[in-house]
């Protein structure tokens, strides 16, 4: 699960953080840590009472057996930390890379078409025809991006999973369908890129149609590719996945591990180094906090990095598929629309007022941003600061902050208006 900075689980209040809202955070249930390992944490504290219940109550274990324990258990401590360091960076950095790929810079490109669309071409001609042409090429960049994510994502049932489903939401025609289904068997996502190409090639060879003239063909052509390369990285992931044998030393050097702590488990007092020998006294329940701990550290970041080692596992992080090419598509048509963007006039240059003219609105907003440390600190002393009355008639008692407070606004507001008339008297000099 996302936290979000401004989920009330982050924060407690408007203006600060409540110094205790951390603990909100392990109250959370779904998606946590705690949901993840809860059965195999009840019964990994289960053996290590049921080592500790025959370590009292049945038999001594031999000394040489648990000195092994000790000595594997601090060996393998610090390796283990280094080596799960290691792995998580790597899951990390993996799974990073293909979120900035899929909500970054692949989606930016593919913005990019409908930004420069908007900007270069136009037909006052034939502006019905611009129109559908700038449409028809955002509607192919959506389908590269739907047919990509739908490959790599394949659990779930989306709207856009088959190309059915495709064409019956309006996404591809008829006849794009059975040209992606009957041309070709391998990578059909790029075939839309292919033709939104071809046709911007047509159109710049039919004498700059819709004016699509060596610089826009060139400048539209290059984000087409940039598009088909960055979604086309989001295949590597999946062809080329973390090593097996690396994940399978890692989950059995975590598992060694915590079998040799729960073995431990009423004898701890051996890894320290004051203590070189078995106590029955030292048999302690107490010994399974320490369990606890141990389990929640390596087997919790071991966790962490399974959870994100299938980079396009949808529930962590609560990605909608649906909504997230749906809400794509709405901007991609709302971008080149020409009834939404309202499409300027030059004639609108003159209308933009200059300042000191009526209408022009630029002033100042000066606040104080002072950090509040403990919560409603400020009116306290908002309120202790009032003025109030003393005992001569008419006289009144400040705080001498407030004073120097508010004769450096006053000498600030002063300064920005003395600018202000100065920058005026230069304007109207080179006016006349």
């Amino acid at each position: 699960m996302t936290i979000y900075y401004k989920d009330p689980i982050a924060t407690f209040g408007k203006d600060y953080v409540f110094p205790f809202s951390w603990m909100r955070v392990f109250f959370h249930w779904y998606g946590s840590l705690v949901q993840r390992l809860l059965f195999e944490l009840l019964l990994w504290l289960g053996a290590a009472a049921l080592v500790i219940a025959l370590k009292l109550y049945v038999a001594e274990w031999p000394a040489p057996f648990l000195n092994t324990l000790a000595a594997l258990v601090s060996v393998l401590s610090p390796i283990l930390t280094f080596m799960l360091g290691f792995y998580t960076s790597t899951i990390y950095s993996r799974w990073w890379t293909v979120r900035v790929v899929m909500c970054g810079t692949g989606q930016i490109s593919a913005y990019n078409i409908a930004l420069e669309m908007t900007s270069f071409v136009y037909d006052d001609n034939d502006p019905i025809g611009a129109a559908r042409l700038k449409q028809l090429i955002v509607r192919w960049i959506c389908i590269p991006v739907a047919m990509v994510l739908r490959d790599v994502f394949i659990d779930g049932d989306h709207a856009y999973r088959t190309t059915e489903a495709m064409e019956r939401i309006g996404l591809i025609t008829p006849e794009e369908r059975y040209r992606l289904e009957n041309d070709v068997d391998r990578a059909q996502w790029t075939m839309p890129i292919m033709w939104a190409g071809h046709l911007l090639s047509r159109l710049r060879d039919q004498n700059h149609r819709y004016g699509i003239t060596e610089f826009v063909h060139l400048q539209l052509v290059q984000q087409l590719a940039l598009v088909r390369g960055y979604f086309g990285y989001l295949y590597v992931p999946m062809w080329v996945p973390v090593p097996l044998m690396y994940r399978q030393l890692v989950n059995a050097t975590v598992r060694i591990y915590v079998i040799c702590v729960v073995l431990l488990a009423g004898n701890l007092n051996l890894l320290s180094s004051a203590s070189n020998s078995v106590d029955v006294g030292n048999y302690r329940w107490l010994d399974t906090i320490y369990v606890l701990s141990v389990f929640l550290i390596y087997i919790g970041w071991l966790h962490v990095a399974d959870e994100l080692a299938n980079v396009f596992r949808i529930s962590p992080d609560g990605l909608d598929f649906d909504d997230y090419l749906s809400s794509q598509r709405v901007d991609f048509a709302t971008m080149v629309d020409d009834h939404c963007i309202k499409l300027p006039t030059i004639e609108s240059i003159a209308e933009e007022p200059l300042p000191g003219e009526e209408g022009f609105n630029c002033f100042p907003i000066m606040r104080d941003h002072r950090y509040e440390a403990v919560p409603g600190w400020q009116k306290f002393q908002q309120n202790r600061r009032r003025p109030q009355r003393a005992s001569v008639t008419g006289s009144r008692t400040y705080d001498a902050f407030e004073h120097l407070r508010a004769s450096e606004l006053r000498r600030n507001a002063t300064h920005m208006i003395d600018s202000l008339r100065g920058f005026m008297h230069d304007l109207r000099g080179d006016e006349t």
